[in-house]
């Protein structure tokens, strides 16, 4: 089954994302999750790439569906900027004309907007927050589980990697364990540098999405900010949270290339 695949990025946070046609349902149908994980673990490590997405159009309702899957062949609840770079796919390769799109993922429904005509930012309302119980720091669920630990310097985050990689295990936080995010406050209120060791990819990322909500929710809780500018290696995301039932996170995406695989068994 040939198949192209757009490689997009969301903040550095790269993904490839697939459209699998009505025409080809039945066939894409017919290849085992197996099967689905070690074409893209492969693919993955050839282009160094955050992640993948088998994405489909429900006709019934014109919502899009998606198969995600982090570049270790896991599946996760939810990944923020792989949803923004499906806005940009759905808008500049599908040419889906609305003025919002929705995703239906594993941690509910997500809705996707362009952020201004023209442009290359989107935002999405993301999940509701929910604040989380751990001895071992600040824990919160934004789509999936996230760890937030301060750090004073930020430049010294990748000295961090043995203590995140530890933690991202902990028996605490059982089977699936817990992304961990690295936090430093900047001035003033509403700035704050942030990264995210993440499950599935099981290094720091250029950026993350719920990762960059968990720490603008933090940065609510301890300074009290409602928008919070989170500055990731690979970008800086806007993230709003007047209300932590649909919080709100803009950021950038870019097009890298195209390419074609053939899925088989």
């Amino acid at each position: 089954m040939k198949i192209q695949s757009y490689f997009i990025s969301g903040a550095g946070n790269k993904f490839l994302i697939c459209f699998i046609q009505e025409n080809q349902r039945d066939e894409f149908s017919s290849f085992s999750k197996e099967v689905k994980k070690s074409f893209l673990k492969k693919v993955c490590l050839d282009t160094q790439t955050d992640g993948f997405i088998f994405l489909s159009r429900n006709e019934s309702d014109l919502n899009y569906s998606w198969e995600f899957y982090n570049n270790d062949g896991s599946d996760a609840e939810m990944c923020g900027n792989a949803t923004r770079c499906v806005g940009f796919f759905v808008q500049n390769i599908l040419k889906d004309t609305r003025p919002f799109w929705q995703l239906l993922t594993v941690a509910g429904l997500i809705e996707i907007s362009s952020a201004a005509k023209n442009s290359t930012d989107y935002k999405v309302v993301m999940t509701p927050i929910q604040q989380l119980s751990s001895s071992l720091g600040f824990f919160c669920d934004t789509g999936v589980p996230h760890l937030i630990l301060e750090i004073a310097d930020f430049a010294d985050y990748l000295k961090h990697k043995e203590q995140a990689r530890a933690l991202r295990k902990h028996s605490d936080f059982g089977p699936k364990g817990t992304n961990v995010t690295f936090v430093t406050f900047l001035s003033p209120n509403n700035k704050v540098q942030a990264v995210s060791f993440e499950r599935g990819v099981e290094d720091f990322t250029a950026a993350c999405g719920t990762g960059a909500m968990a720490a603008a929710f933090y940065n609510l809780i301890k300074r009290g900010s409602v928008q919070t500018e989170v500055e990731m290696p690979g970008g800086t995301l806007i993230m709003n949270l007047t209300n932590l039932q649909r919080p709100t996170m803009t950021g950038p995406t870019v097009l890298i290339g195209k390419y074609e695989y053939e899925l088989k068994v």
